[in-house]
């Protein structure tokens, strides 16, 4: 048995690991790298293995830094299935279509603008609808706690991650001329207090545990304290009748978000004000959890307030926009109002227009809501930068950036100690994935301050041997 990373190492985006075991390649996680645009693309375009040779991949959950290169990998020559659970199939299908999407529209759009500078620059979109399409006729769906195998030594099932709807630890066994080896996969790990979801539990044993880090160091505000932080941005946006403008994650965080605001809003903590959520995609996805509200997926606490006060998704002050011309119509609308819109960390979709149209004004409010990967639009406004740019144009920055790490949906550090502490027995070798660097070895410090040092940092392309 052997580990291959390619992706989701040193780094936030682009989760891709090549699991080779009793002759079978198998991929844990086929995602779109995010960042300085020259970078990420040619890191998308980029293919450490022949993808033709890749027997199956595994799905942790929908977000594209975990999804969203299946369609270059189906482009490129894959040809097996793909498994995940049927929530995150459902959901991965929008965000692949999306994703193509918006890559086509926003390829055409920078294209556009600096051919009216007489710039010649370019850029092409990296996949297109069929290509997605393409990758969405491979999802298989199993459900949680279910074993499915790949050959007579290999099988895997999926646990509940916590993470997101549909979400997924992985975990693969071999029967191997040593034994029975067990590697677990958490794919993004969610909390162990949340708003929306069912927290994930400990499986054991597990000999090879590859974990993210994306909060090794550091610790969320405690969800308990998101109404009172709102409630202070909300009444500022109201007293200056600006905006809120919210780069929102279109899968759980902008639902996150809808539930805390209708909430606040239905027991009259904060005046009405209209929360218009543009993004096709989050609309699409808010469909997807309003027929899961009632899951297990779900916290007990949020599953009795749906069963008490209904819905949180079809309240009066919620607008759905899904049209181009809904959304220009918000660029002249006088605030006060809050906008939804994707993509989280600022990097493509309609929050770029929105940004473009506000971020010059002083009394907007952009509130940063999850994790900013280093190169991101989301990440330079969020260190303070004073002026940025957006479809290559320079903007100075007068609005007012906020970040509430409240919202994290993903395990902070203490939630990541808490989570490899508690196999018994320990397993052989913990590898630290999907994290900045000083996160990383932040994290591989606090552990061996525990007495855990079988710890590894796997930079990119980086192969491991499993005993």
């Amino acid at each position: 048995m052997k580990i291959g990373f390619h992706g989701g190492v040193g780094e936030v985006t682009g989760s891709r690991h090549l699991l080779e075991a009793e002759g079978l390649k198998i991929l844990l996680d086929c995602g779109l790298f995010q960042g300085h645009r020259k970078e990420a693309i040619a890191k998308n375009r980029e293919t450490p293995f022949d993808p033709k040779t890749v027997d199956v991949v595994l799905l942790s959950h929908a977000h594209v830094d975990h999804c969203g290169s299946l369609p270059l990998l189906v482009k490129r020559g894959f040809k097996g299935p793909i498994h995940c659970t049927e929530a995150t199939k459902d959901i991965t299908a929008i965000m692949l279509l999306d994703s193509a999407h918006l890559q086509e529209n926003d390829a055409d759009f920078f294209n556009k603008m600096h051919a009216r500078d007489g710039n010649p620059e370019r850029i092409a979109p990296l996949y297109n609808t069929e290509d997605a399409k393409a990758a969405i006729a491979l999802l298989r769906t199993h459900p949680y706690e279910t074993w499915i195998p790949l050959n007579d030594k290999v099988r895997f099932r999926f646990h509940n991650a916590g993470h997101v709807l549909g979400s997924a630890m992985i975990r693969v066994e071999t029967k191997t001329a040593k034994g029975t080896r067990n590697v677990l996969f958490t794919g993004d790990l969610g909390r162990r207090k949340t708003i929306l979801m069912e927290p994930p539990k400990v499986s054991n044993p597990v000999d090879y545990l590859l974990i993210e880090s994306t909060y090794g160091d550091r610790l969320h505000d405690p969800v308990d304290r998101v109404e009172a932080i709102m409630k202070e941005v909300i009444e500022r946006t109201i007293a200056e009748k600006g905006k809120i403008v919210i780069p929102s994650f279109a899968l759980e965080r902008t639902q996150e978000l809808v539930f805390v605001l209708e909430k606040m809003m239905r027991r009259k903590q904060v005046p009405k004000l209209p929360i218009i959520v543009d993004s096709p995609m989050a609309v699409s996805i808010t469909e997807i959890f309003d027929r899961h509200a009632s899951g297990f997926s779900f916290s007990p606490e949020f599953r009795d307030y749906v069963a008490r006060e209904g819905s949180p998704f079809d309240f009066e002050s919620v607008r759905y926009s899904r049209t181009v011309e809904d959304s220009q119509k918000l660029n002249s609308a006088e605030g006060p109002m809050i906008i939804l819109s994707a993509s989280g960390m600022c990097e493509g979709g309609r929050v770029l227009h929105h940004l473009r149209n506000n971020i010059g004004k002083d009394t907007t409010t952009i509130l940063l809501v999850g994790y900013q990967a280093q190169g991101t639009l989301g990440r330079r406004l969020q260190e303070g930068a004073k002026k940025v740019k957006i479809f290559g144009l320079e903007h100075e920055v007068w609005a007012r950036v906020q970040t509430l790490h409240t919202f994290s949906a993903h395990a902070d550090r203490d939630d990541l100690l808490w989570f490899m502490k508690a196999h018994a027995p320990r397993p052989r070798t913990i590898f630290l994935v999907h994290g900045d660097p000083k996160d990383r070895l932040a994290l591989k410090e606090h552990l061996h301050a525990e007495g855990i040092d079988r710890v590894e940092c796997p930079e990119y392309g980086q192969e491991f041997q499993l005993e």
